[in-house]
C-alpha cells in the first residue's frame, strides 16, 4: 500500500506540475502574440506626431485641418490645451512631446501636443486592435489542464485496475476449490503487498486443508489398530472366567487406552499450534540462550552433544514454542543419530540460522519434504516408537514465525542436517 500512495502522489505532482508549466508557457506565447499587436497603432503614431509638427507652425491649424483629406475610418480634430484636462501623473510626459493613447469599447483616440498653438491635435481611429478576450481561451487551457491530469492518472489507473481483476479472477478460482492458484507478483505492481499476503494466505489455507486430510486419514488408520484391540479384548473378558487371563485382559486394554490418549493428545496439540500462535504476542528472544536450556536439560550418556553458544542471537517470537521446536529437533537426532549430534547459530546477513545435525543414516531427498507432512515417518520409522509428528510441528511452528525449515545431509557428521531460518 505505501507503493500505491506514493505512485498517486507523484503521478498527481508530476501531472500538475507538468501540465501546468505547459499550458503556463502557451499562454504566456499567446499574450506575447496579443501585445505585439500593438504595434498596428505605429503608422497613426507617426502620422499624428508628423501633422502636429506641421500644425505647430501653421498660422491658421484650423483651416489647415480643414482642408485635410480624412479619411471615413479617421477623424481629425483640434482643441484647446486648456480644455484638455489631464492627470499630473500624465502632463510632463505629454508636454515634452509624448503622444498619449485612450481606449474605449468603440474607438481608440491619440492625443498630440501642439505646444506653439496650445492646441491638442486628436485622432479618432477605429478600434483597429480589439483586445482579445482571454475568458474563451483561459476556459479551453483550464479543460486542457484537468483533461490532462485525467488522461495521466488513467494511464496509472489502468494497471492497477488489471492487477485488480487478475486478484479478483484468481480468489474466485481459488474459492471454487482450485487451492493451487497464486497470483504472479510483479516487483513494479502497485498491490504487491497485498498480493504477497494473499498468496501467503492461500498457501496457509491450502495447508491447513491439506493437513486436515492427513490428520483424518491418519486418525482413521491409527486408531483402527487399538480399537480393533479393544475390541477383542472386551470380547476375550466376557468371555474368561480366571482371574489371571483377565488381569492379563485388562492390562492390554489399558495400554491400548493410554496409546489412544497419547495419539489424540498429539493431534490437539498440532491442531492448537496456530491458533495458539495467534494469540500470543511474540518477544524478542535470545536464541543462544534458549538452545542453551533445551541442551542444559537433556540427559543422554550415549551422545555426544556439541553446544558452544557466542554472544547473543536475537529473533521475535515466542519462547515456548521455539523450545518446543529446539526440543523436537534435538529429539529427532538423538532417535536417528549413533554418537554425535552438533547445535550452531549462523548469523548470515538479514538471517539467523539454526543448525542442527548428527551422524546418523540421514534423510534420502526425496523424501524430505515428505517428512514435513504429519504423520510421515521415516525407513527406519519401525525401529523408533511415535507418531511422526515432530518434524510436521517443528515445519508449522518455524512458518507461524516466518522461518524456513530446510533438510540436507550434514557435511560434517555424515547425516541429517536441519536448518531453520530466522528472518531478523
Amino acid at each position: 500500500m505505501p507503493k500505491l500512495t506514493l505512485s498517486l502522489l507523484l503521478v498527481i505532482l508530476v501531472a500538475v506540475i507538468g501540465m501546468g508549466g505547459v499550458l503556463d508557457n502557451l499562454f504566456s506565447q499567446y499574450q506575447s502574440q496579443s501585445s505585439n499587436q500593438s504595434d498596428e497603432l505605429s503608422p497613426y503614431r507617426q502620422l499624428g506626431t508628423s501633422l502636429a509638427l506641421t500644425l505647430n507652425k501653421q498660422q491658421k491649424p484650423e483651416q489647415f485641418i480643414a482642408n485635410w483629406q480624412q479619411k471615413d475610418e479617421l477623424t481629425v480634430t483640434l482643441v484647446h490645451l486648456d480644455d484638455f484636462f489631464l492627470p499630473d501623473s500624465l502632463k510632463q510626459s505629454f508636454y515634452a512631446g509624448k503622444p498619449l493613447v485612450f481606449e474605449t469599447d468603440n474607438n481608440i483616440s491619440m492625443h498630440f501636443i501642439v505646444p506653439s498653438q496650445q492646441k491638442v491635435l486628436i485622432f479618432v481611429i477605429p478600434l483597429v486592435v480589439k483586445e482579445t478576450s482571454n475568458s474563451a481561451f483561459q476556459l479551453l487551457l483550464t479543460a486542457l489542464f484537468y483533461l490532462g491530469i485525467l488522461l495521466v492518472v488513467l494511464i496509472w489507473l489502468y494497471p492497477l485496475i488489471k492487477q485488480l481483476s487478475k486478484l479478483r479472477q484468481t480468489t474466485k478460482a481459488f474459492g471454487e476449490g482450485q487451492f493451487q492458484q497464486r497470483i504472479n507478483i510483479n516487483s513494479t505492481s502497485y498491490i504487491s503487498d497485498i498480493e504477497s499476503e494473499f498468496n501467503h494466505m492461500a498457501e496457509r489455507i491450502e495447508t491447513l486443508i491439506s493437513d486436515n486430510k492427513l490428520l483424518s486419514d491418519a486418525v482413521a488408520h491409527d486408531l483402527r489398530t487399538p480399537l480393533a484391540r479393544l475390541r477383542f479384548g472386551i470380547e476375550m473378558l466376557q468371555e474368561t472366567e480366571k482371574p489371571e487371563t483377565r488381569q492379563k485382559y485388562q492390562n492390554h486394554l489399558s495400554r491400548d487406552i493410554e496409546e489412544m490418549e497419547r495419539l489424540v493428545s498429539v493431534l490437539l496439540n498440532y491442531a492448537r499450534i496456530e491458533q495458539s500462535m495467534m494469540a500470543v504476542e511474540q518477544q524478542s528472544i535470545d536464541l543462544n540462550e534458549l538452545i542453551g536450556q533445551c541442551v542444559g536439560a537433556v540427559a543422554d550418556d550415549d551422545k555426544i552433544i556439541n553446544w558452544h553458544a557466542q554472544g547473543t542471537a536475537m529473533v521475535n517470537g515466542d519462547a515456548n514454542y521455539l523450545s518446543m521446536l529446539i526440543n523436537n529437533l534435538l529429539g529427532n537426532a538423538k532417535q536417528y543419530g549413533d554418537k554425535e549430534i552438533t547445535l550452531r547459530v549462523v548469523k548470515n546477513g538479514a538471517k539467523l540460522q539454526f543448525i542442527i545435525s548428527d551422524d546418523g543414516p540421514g534423510i534420502a531427498e526425496e523424501k524430505r519434504s515428505e517428512l514435513l507432512k504429519p504423520f510421515m515417518r521415516g525407513e527406519q520409522a519401525h525401529e523408533n516408537p511415535g507418531y511422526g509428528m515432530g518434524l510436521a510441528i517443528v515445519s508449522r511452528i518455524a512458518q507461524l514465525h516466518d522461518a524456513k525449515l530446510v533438510i540436507s545431509d550434514s557435511a560434517e557428521l555424515g547425516g541429517a542436517e536441519f536448518c531453520v531460518i530466522f528472518k531478523q
